[in-house]
């Protein structure tokens, strides 16, 4: 997943469902609206669109969703947040039913008056999921205490590392920084090509967790400079090579390139997939930047009560674990343990809260055009 930005209208009505009063009555209001944003296919069986990512879309998830609710499901997969946002802001919020944007976009959506406030009351799974996804909810997918976002799936930053070269040791930035006791890491480490990334690792690395508190990452340009400096450093003694995205991680450690390498977990999964047991994964104790996957439903759905149905079955237990093994992140719901096997429960199974304690969520950078410019002189220096 990749980093990328009124107050809403608050006017517009929570919508109210219960779930057996719906299906009941189902059969006598399917023909009037219940196709989705831009109307029905003269089917009995309702459908609603939604633009998500590539899992979503099989038909593993798909069909089990659609057997549930009695719905036709159109999915539409998009590559970025960024498009999804665009999209709609554009005019396919009266295509789409549903968005299923990355955290850090649920707020453009909100200010925008694009999407319908989330009845997390009337959502069954909702209650069930981890404290930490409620508290993101309340900090970042809610404007003036009203939510207009629903957590499904995650993942987060740290850092990979083989355990055959570098042995235990307390799980820091530091070490991409400073190298690990014990381990000789010069030119061994490598480091995401992306200024947010990688100048990320290095404030937490600095001490800078303060900066990561509001609404928006904001170092001042002291810290800035001293960001770049130390990159600098580590560029000179540690570094092996900066790292475009999840193949060139994979492809890098197990060729020997680094034996430390910045990851995102979902990296690891697909090393443990093919047995790569040797392969760790470091949750650092300054913070792991995170990212989730919130859906929203749009402001000018005509259904939009199946549509917060179907946003709910992504999270309840069965459902959100097959997506979870589909898409390779676990769920928001710990409760999809009881739904996995051994080995799919070691990848995607419930996660210890306490590393979740520790967990930043992805936000817009204030001044970004001073990380961009330092980043540009790290990598030039």
């Amino acid at each position: 997943m990749t980093v990328r930005d009124s107050d809403a209208d608050s006017g517009a009505p929570t919508v109210h469902f219960d779930r057996r009063s719906f299906l009941a009555t189902g059969a006598a209001t399917a023909g009037a609206a219940l196709a989705g944003c831009i109307g029905g296919s003269g089917s009995s069986t309702p459908t609603i669109n939604v633009l998500t990512w590539e899992h979503y879309a099989r038909d593993d998830i798909k069909s089990a969703v659609e057997s549930e609710l009695d719905v036709e499901l159109e999915i539409k997969k998009s590559t970025s947040s960024a498009n999804m946002f665009s999209g709609w802001k554009s005019g396919q919020d009266e295509e789409y039913d549903i968005a299923v944007p990355n955290n850090n976009y649920v707020p453009k959506f909100v200010d925008a008056g694009l999407v319908a406030p989330a009845p997390l009351d009337d959502l069954s799974n909702y209650g069930s999921i981890y404290d930490q996804f409620e508290q993101f909810t309340d900090s970042q997918l809610s404007r003036d205490g009203q939510a207009y976002g629903v957590p499904i799936r995650f993942g987060w930053y740290g850092y990979g590392y083989d355990s055959r070269d570098v042995p235990d040791h307390e799980e820091s930035w530091s070490v991409l920084f400073e190298g690990v006791e014990g381990a000789d890491l010069s030119n061994k480490v490598a480091l995401y090509d992306n200024h947010f990334k990688a100048m990320g690792a290095a404030a937490l690395h600095l001490g800078y967790r303060d900066a990561f508190e509001g609404d928006r990452v904001s170092l001042s340009q002291k810290q800035i400079d001293e960001v770049k400096r130390v990159l600098v450093e580590q560029k000179k003694e540690y570094l092996s090579g900066y790292i475009a995205g999840d193949a060139s991680f994979t492809k890098g450690i197990k060729k020997g390139d680094f034996h430390v390498g910045h990851s995102g977990r979902m990296n690891l999964t697909i090393l443990w997939n093919n047995d790569n047991d040797w392969a760790k994964m470091a949750s650092p104790k300054e913070g792991a930047m995170s990212w989730f996957e919130a859906a929203v439903v749009s402001k000018k759905s005509e259904n939009q009560d199946l549509a917060w149905e179907i946003v709910d079955e992504y999270i309840s237990p069965e459902n959100g674990a097959t997506l979870s093994r589909v898409g390779h992140a676990p769920s928001v719901n710990p409760k999809v343990e009881n739904h996995l096997d051994e080995k799919n429960n070691r990848l995607y199974g419930s996660v210890d809260p306490e590393r979740l304690n520790g967990m930043i969520p992805f936000k817009a950078v204030e001044n970004e055009d001073a990380w961009r410019s330092a980043w540009e002189e790290v990598k030039t220096a």
